[in-house]
């Protein structure tokens, strides 16, 4: 690790709930460091909203010191690590219930720059079972899961998506990206995308969004299985159990507004209901 690299986050760790706030004199006594050196540091970190600097009141008169406290860009990072963790213990139970009532595989998937992430699974009993799994990265224009969080990215996003070099992965991988843009266009107005054979040979998928607590789609839901135990003409059992899940976890975190799919969702509110 690099030595200031490594100076820097022994000096992010001095600020505790106990002392939130150090002078640069005593950030150099207690690291035993050259003022200049910590300076240089501090700066860096308050040029980036690690750091925020506190006026200093001299003479009863508030001045720009050198006093320094953690600054919002650790509480936002903060924030998603918790946001992170927090949806995976809301979305579980439900998940759990979905497993049980159908008995194939429920994933939760969120999006990481060009690609989606799997972060939360539940396996079906079934002896053959699914090759995702937890941490797996999956390209956003393939797969009901991943098409969900690109279906309702603005136009622009997704057509610099839709740039990079789409690989083939199963017979009934889009190809290009008028191809793609129809699968959107029909996701956008059914409120669920269905697949079948786009990633993997045989499996079948079908997935609607969850919104987060500014009303962007961060998350998708998805019962996924063998095409033999999910086929086409009887998805419709499962789209609405899966919008009422997807809507009682966006509204447990903090999605106000009525879930946009399903008319029996109108009553769906901030105060949370249970299935």
């Amino acid at each position: 690790m690099s030595k200031t690299i490594e100076k820097g986050l022994q000096l992010l760790d001095l600020f505790t709930e106990d002392k939130p706030s150090w002078r640069l004199e005593e950030i150099s006594t207690e690291k035993k460091i050259p003022k200049a050196t910590a300076l240089r540091i501090l700066r860096s970190f308050v040029e980036y909203g690690y750091l925020q600097r506190i006026p200093v009141e001299r003479n009863g008169v508030l001045i720009d010191g050198d006093s320094y406290s953690l600054g919002l860009k650790l509480l936002q990072l903060g924030e998603l690590v918790a946001s992170g963790l927090e949806i995976r213990q809301i979305a579980l139970p439900y998940m759990r219930l979905l497993q049980c009532n159908f008995n194939e595989a429920v994933q939760l998937v969120t999006r990481e720059k060009l690609e989606g992430v799997y972060i939360e699974k539940v396996e079906s009993t079934r002896p053959v079972r699914l090759y995702t799994r937890v941490g797996r990265l999956a390209p956003l224009y393939a797969g009901a899961c991943t098409r969900t969080l690109l279906s309702f990215l603005s136009d622009e996003e997704i057509n610099e998506i839709l740039h990079q070099t789409m690989n083939v992965y199963a017979s009934n991988t889009p190809k290009t990206s008028e191809e793609v843009w129809q699968r959107i266009e029909e996701t956008r107005k059914s409120g669920f995308a269905y697949s079948n054979s786009e990633l993997e040979e045989g499996t079948v998928s079908i997935a609607v969004p969850i919104f987060n607590r500014k009303g962007i789609v961060e998350f998708s839901i998805s019962i996924a299985g063998f095409a033999t135990s999910l086929p086409e003409e009887n998805i419709d059992k499962y789209i609405e159990p899966l919008w009422e899940v997807a809507a009682h976890i966006s509204n447990k975190i903090g999605f106000s507004r009525p879930y946009p799919y399903g008319p029996h969702m109108i009553k769906i509110n901030n105060k949370g209901m249970e299935i």
